[in-house]
């Protein structure tokens, strides 16, 4: 009988009367064959199998062992989809998780188990809301219908998890005084300091600060373009938070001076580290060259602000709703707002409306003046 070539299967009874489909694999690196095997219990359901084998094969290059990992599922699983910065965020709670536990023997208890040490803050820097664990379970979910759907499993256990409930309760947002937002700026320096100054006088988000550079400020003119964002990936990627994130703003003499005397420290750090430095042009990076990290940042806030006396801590994006609430205060409209900040006037107006100083011209009903 002829040899089948790689990508080929076939579908057939062993001695003990089980449907087999089993598919070549490309020869591995010791040249030797490889094959995959899946068990049915009718011939249908073994085509079947074998469909999803070639189906794998096709998208991936290969097919997984039987006996894969959580971890391998979700690396099947991310391969031909778009990176997405929450789906790292998220996936990589599951692989934390369950990542070591085999496909095929994941119970309903273990998800549920997962999901309530989810909540509790097993997995990552703090417990998690009802909303976001809703997010985890949906993602565990698709990690494991892609398994059903290649045949590695019948069944998608995720699916019939349950959510725990969570006592974690939304954090209010904080907005600091003016007075609160110099003395953190006192104690700030080098680029933190710049990531401050930009995101709480400035009203930049986060992630946009983070992914400003050089030729996005003109010192002399006074100006600032915000054109980008970073992810959580620190990857610089399109503003894509409303239709007028991309904008252009004036800097005061404040930031123009802290962004020169960074750019003096920046080119000492620089001459120190020598071969060592990474070379960026973004504004905000560390001391060898790299962008500084959303963690980064966050660290830094929560080191900084015991120390400028400001209990509770805030955290970057309070920066920007500071600002924001700032220039509401000032007496500034929704649209001249929104349009610094770079987001919707609906959003100003509903979010920050109790801010907004305005005085309300409708007269009494029984005024002749309203008529």
């Amino acid at each position: 009988m002829a040899r089948r070539s790689s990508g080929e299967g076939s579908v057939f009874q062993n001695q003990q009367g089980q449907w087999i489909a089993m598919i070549e694999l490309p020869r591995g690196p010791d040249g030797k064959r490889r094959r995959r095997l899946r068990r049915a219990r009718t011939k249908a359901e073994a085509q079947a199998k074998l469909a999803a084998l070639r189906d794998e094969l096709r998208q991936t290059g290969t097919v997984a062992d039987a006996n894969r990992t959580i971890s391998e599922a979700i690396e099947t699983f991310r391969s031909g989809r778009p990176e997405s910065p929450n789906d790292d965020w998220l996936l990589g709670l599951v692989e934390s998780g369950l990542g070591g536990r085999k496909v095929k023997q994941l119970t309903v208890a273990e998800c549920d188990r997962f999901l309530a040490e989810c909540a509790e803050g097993s997995y990552g820097n703090r417990p998690i809301g009802s909303s976001h664990l809703r997010r985890v379970k949906q993602r565990l979910t698709a990690v494991l219908k892609n398994e059903v759907r290649l045949g590695m499993v019948t069944t998608n256990v995720a699916e019939v998890a349950k959510l725990p409930s969570t006592d974690v309760e939304p954090r209010e947002r904080r907005s600091l005084t003016i007075d609160e937002l110099h003395r953190l700026l006192a104690v700030a320096d080098g680029a933190i300091g710049v990531l401050i100054d930009l995101c709480g006088r400035n009203g930049l988000r986060p992630a946009e600060a983070r992914a400003l550079r050089w030729q996005d400020v003109d010192l002399d003119q006074g100006l600032l373009e915000v054109t980008g964002q970073m992810d959580r990936t620190n990857t610089r990627g399109p503003v894509k938070r409303a239709t007028n994130a991309a904008r252009t703003i004036a800097i005061d003499q404040t930031t123009i001076a802290r962004l020169k005397q960074w750019s003096e420290d920046r080119s000492a750090l620089e001459a120190e580290a020598r071969s060592a430095w990474t070379e960026q042009s973004f504004i905000a990076t560390g001391g060898v060259g790299q962008p500084i990290g959303r963690e980064q940042l966050a660290s830094a806030m929560r080191s900084l602000c015991p120390e400028a006396d400001i209990r509770p801590h805030v955290t970057p994006y309070e920066l920007r709703h500071s600002a924001i609430s700032v220039q509401a205060d000032a007496g500034r409209t929704s649209w001249e707002i929104a349009d610094w900040a770079g987001t919707s006037e609906s959003m100003i107006s509903s979010r920050y409306r109790h801010r907004l100083r305005r005085v309300s011209r409708v007269l009494p009903v029984d005024s002749p003046h309203n008529d």
